[in-house]
């Protein structure tokens, strides 16, 4: 069931009437989360439900062991063979097994080994990392192990169980176990974001997904060099709509319950480095990618060398992370290679250049390395990503001379101004919730009804919900 569907709102409008009733018990309010959780992941089917329920057992008697042996070693093996256990069963099976089949045909060996053929649970890649958060907080002395139920919510909190944000054990399960009774958070706040999440996801996402980018990477050859440039900048917006406006729509969704979820986004392609790009873009990965790989790897704590191959295993990691593919390897090999570069500059230029325009050229830099990138993550293939760059490569004045020239101008000028417009956007936001509360639903529902009447036909899925 999609948070955008009618089916959905209809249920949540039910859900939230029923749980603020029992505002006088949290226990009452979580069991009530905890099973509209339960049966959110199993509209995606039982096998979800069931993978869910076996993990959370699992964890919750590690919890158990990490709480009295936390100094073994022992411990940190048994987190690792959870996580990369199910990792492999569910999602790296096929593309490992493949791997070494060709490998072994390349020395004239004609090996078929077997491959468990099961379906990928909904939410898996998150509530994983989630449980990593669990338990070395645990290991760490920083949390004692929680209730079976209170752990349950925490993996199966609907809000951020298909595609994050990433939460942390010490920030979310305070929040599941309040020391008093809960309150509608920011509820202005909380529908400003939903109806935000509407534009970006119904309009935004939608139009440049059926525009600009889907026909395009389906078949790139088909398209002139302008074409296929123009399609790559379409996905990088597209990318961030679709995934800032979902982060929008389940934080508003939290709130409403009385819970804060952490930030993922802060403007970033307002960012003039890779290095601040990630600490722009989904905030709560690469945070966790930082703390729970690249730091536990000797982050930089061993030379330049050593810090630079720890900055690149841990962004090969988080394109793994996203998906078993060649193509997700190289994403991530680009982004440690664009950080090592980045970090090898700072060395060579310690101050940050001050002549007018270098912030805007920074920028349009780091915008444009991004965005290419973007291409290995969106293709099928890596032949569909070579076509794309192939193609790119037959850019000629005379082809931007066309209407496409004028568009990826005005793309051009977009990302220039982009911080300009987030003011903007800001300003008018923070304006529209000083507006009396008991008057803001009504030009917040009429205005997402017109946005959804504007959009393309149809319900918009959410891009992360598939990794």
């Amino acid at each position: 069931m999609s948070f955008l569907s009618i089916e959905f709102g209809l249920c949540f409008i039910l859900f939230f009437a029923v749980y603020w009733s029992l505002c006088w018990s949290v226990r009452l309010q979580n069991a009530l989360l905890l099973a509209g959780s339960y049966a959110l992941v199993a509209s995606f089917g039982l096998t979800s439900l069931y993978t869910l329920l076996g993990y959370t057992v699992l964890v919750y008697l590690l919890g158990l062991l990490c709480a009295r042996y936390p100094q073994r070693g022992f411990i940190s093996g048994l987190i690792l063979l959870l996580v990369l256990g199910c990792f492999y069963l569910f999602k790296y099976q096929e593309f490992f097994v493949g791997g070494v089949q060709t490998a072994l045909a390349g020395v004239g060996l004609d090996v078929s080994l077997p491959v468990l053929q099961v379906l990928v649970p909904i939410g898996l890649s998150f509530y994983a990392f989630h449980s990593v958060s669990y338990l070395v907080s645990i290991k760490r002395q920083e949390l004692a192990p929680a209730a079976p139920q209170d752990l349950a919510l925490y993996l199966a909190f609907f809000p951020s169980l298909i595609a994050g944000p990433v939460n942390r054990a010490l920030h979310l399960l305070p929040q599941i176990r309040p020391s008093g009774m809960r309150q509608v958070l920011e509820p202005q706040r909380a529908l400003g974001l939903i109806a935000l999440a509407v534009v970006k996801l119904f309009f935004f996402s939608g139009w440049l997904g059926s525009q600009w980018v889907d026909p395009v990477f389906e078949t790139p050859s088909g398209y002139s060099a302008e074409q296929l440039l123009l399609s790559v900048y379409g996905y990088s917006f597209l990318i961030y709509f679709n995934f800032s406006g979902y982060t929008n729509l389940v934080t508003g969704v939290a709130l409403l319950l009385g819970f804060r979820l952490p930030d993922n986004f802060n403007a970033p392609y307002a960012a003039r480095n890779l290095k601040e790009f990630w600490g722009r873009w989904h905030i709560s990965l690469s945070t966790f990618i930082r703390d729970y790989v690249y730091i536990p790897l000797g982050g930089n704590r061993h030379g330049v060398w050593r810090g630079n191959l720890n900055m690149l295993l841990a962004m090969l990691v988080s394109g793994l992370w996203h998906g078993a593919s060649v193509n997700f390897i190289i994403w991530g090999a680009l982004h440690g290679i664009g950080l090592a570069l980045y970090k090898a500059s700072t060395y060579v230029l310690p101050q940050p250049m001050r002549w007018p325009g270098a912030d805007l050229l920074a920028r349009l830099l780091t915008f444009h390395y991004v965005a290419f990138a973007w291409i290995f993550f969106r293709s099928a293939t890596l032949d569909d990503a070579l076509d794309m760059l192939a193609g790119i490569g037959g850019l000629s004045l005379a082809g931007l001379s066309g209407s496409t020239g004028w568009l990826i101008l005005g793309s051009i000028v977009g990302v220039a101004v982009y911080p300009q417009m987030l003011a903007l956007l800001r300003q008018g936001f923070a304006a529209s919730s000083r507006m009396p509360w008991q008057f803001y639903p009504i030009p917040l529902g009429v205005f997402i009804t017109l946005v959804i009447f504007a959009s393309q036909s149809g319900v918009p899925g959410f891009i992360y919900a598939s990794f």
